[in-house]
């Protein structure tokens, strides 16, 4: 039960936004297709990791989202903690 309250937490209120994001950014900034592809590939790679984070600390998943949503918090910060692996991904986002 709370495996699947953490996947729904962080699939809708976190990945997704962040995804959407990520691609307009990288779009604006003309990047071709495929590397917008792999930019959300990898950080859906990540969705396990984000889900263990949200179920560990449901108040880090709260904060997160609701400054994602008001643009309170930094893009890269979330895509760099979630997905430290998508590295190449946080800096098209920065250079954007």
């Amino acid at each position: 039960m709370l495996t699947s309250v953490a996947y729904f937490l962080a699939s809708t209120l976190i990945l997704q936004p962040v995804q959407a994001e990520v691609a307009d950014r990288l779009r604006k900034a003309k990047v071709a297709p495929e590397v917008v592809a792999q930019a959300q590939s990898c950080m859906s790679s990540a969705l396990p990791t984000l889900v263990q984070r949200v179920g560990d600390d449901y108040w880090w998943a709260v904060t997160t989202a609701a400054g994602v949503w008001l643009g309170l918090t930094p893009l890269e910060r979330v895509v760099a903690e979630v997905a430290p692996s998508c590295r190449g991904a946080v800096d098209m986002i920065r250079a954007s």
